[in-house]
């Protein structure tokens, strides 16, 4: 395919969180509390070699941006946070993933469930380049122990850009991995790079 100059569709990954740390002990007392590290995600989230052959790590800087559509698993405080992205051929399609680790899955689920489904109009700044984008719920296989799943139409520089995106709960741990590309959603390959990110997750 085509080169699409300065053309970028991934707009959820920003860089993930750092582990915190601290220690705080009281004047007088002995008794010292610790915080321990927020867990590594990273090796949870999908790699190349989980992906078709002609796939790599995207490392292009992404634009800050916020509005309803941006890192949605972000929008939620976690536990622990890790990202990742990918291009084919340098170019489209693209693949992103989130990965986050919330003190209640449950709850963590319904706060972005509820944002994303009032997300219908959303305009994002990508690389330079403005976004304008409405999105809407698509229908889906069900995914670990719930899922939600999305198509968001992106126009770039004039080119409508179709983008799914499915978000998975398994217990605490959310995950969404979303696909985009021009033309129509891939919808088996989407659904083999869902089933990937969630076999790498966790049992409870």
């Amino acid at each position: 395919m085509k080169r699409i100059v300065a053309l970028s569709i991934v707009v959820f990954a920003l860089a993930g969180c750092s582990a915190k740390s601290a220690t705080q002990a009281k004047v007088g007392a002995s008794v010292t509390t610790t915080t321990a590290p927020a867990p590594d995600l990273r090796p949870l989230l999908l790699a190349v070699s989980d992906l078709p052959t002609g796939w790599a790590v995207d490392n292009t800087p992404q634009s800050a941006s916020t509005s309803c559509y941006t890192n949605p698993l972000k929008q939620v405080a976690s536990t622990a946070y890790a990202n990742i992205n990918f291009a084919q051929g340098g170019s489209l399609p693209e693949l992103a993933q989130e990965l986050g680790l919330y003190a209640s899955g449950p709850s963590a689920f319904a706060t972005v469930t509820k944002t994303l489904n009032t997300c219908k109009t959303f305009t994002e700044t990508s690389k330079g380049q403005v976004v304008n984008g409405v999105m809407g719920p698509m229908s889906s296989p069900t995914y670990g122990d719930q899922s939600a799943a999305y198509d968001a139409t992106l126009t770039i520089q004039g080119v409508d850009v179709n983008q799914g995106f499915v978000m998975v709960r398994k217990g605490n741990y959310i995950t969404l991995i979303a696909l985009g590309d021009i033309g129509s959603l891939d919808a088996p390959t989407m659904q083999g790079f869902v089933n990937q990110a969630v076999t790498k997750i966790p049992s409870a």
